[in-house]
């Protein structure tokens, strides 16, 4: 299935074809609720789903995307129907974005959709090795994460 154990992948190549191989399969996922949804619309409405209502800005750094990417997942989610934009409260010159009853139903069969993948990714390890990839990494991303050294 992989390369030999003689000569492992590089750190960096693996978490890579990981990355990509479970994106592809939330991809998929995706697809099978809808042809033209996928993976970037997946993790716009999980953002939204404990975010909302936020700006289209807060949601760009959550997303780590330009706001001009947000903006096109924002017209095409809201021409679903599943959220909706209006005038912030406190600031004129914003919006707030908020997912619909809609937007929170779709959420809900997508998440299980997103779980299906997960659980092919990691459908080969018993619980305690699952347990154990999961804590490793964390900590390999909390080393990676900058900290204050003040």
């Amino acid at each position: 299935m992989g390369l030999p154990s003689s000569n492992p992948p590089s750190f960096g190549l693996l978490m890579r074809q990981v990355r990509d191989g479970l994106i592809r399969r939330l991809d998929a996922e995706m697809h099978n609720e809808f042809p033209d949804f996928g993976f970037s619309h997946y993790v716009g409405l999980k953002v939204l789903s404990s975010r909302s209502p936020c700006t289209a800005n807060e949601l760009a750094q959550a997303l780590e995307q330009t706001p001009s990417a947000v903006t096109r997942l924002l017209d095409k989610l809201e021409t679903m129907g599943v959220v909706r934009r209006e005038p912030h409260a406190q600031d004129r010159r914003a919006l707030q974005i908020l997912m619909t009853e809609d937007g929170r139903q779709l959420w809900d069969r997508l998440k299980l959709r997103g779980e299906h993948a997960v659980e092919i990714a990691l459908g080969d390890l018993s619980q305690p090795e699952r347990d154990q990839l999961i804590s490793l990494l964390i900590r390999v991303r909390d080393s990676l994460t900058p900290h204050d050294r003040s």
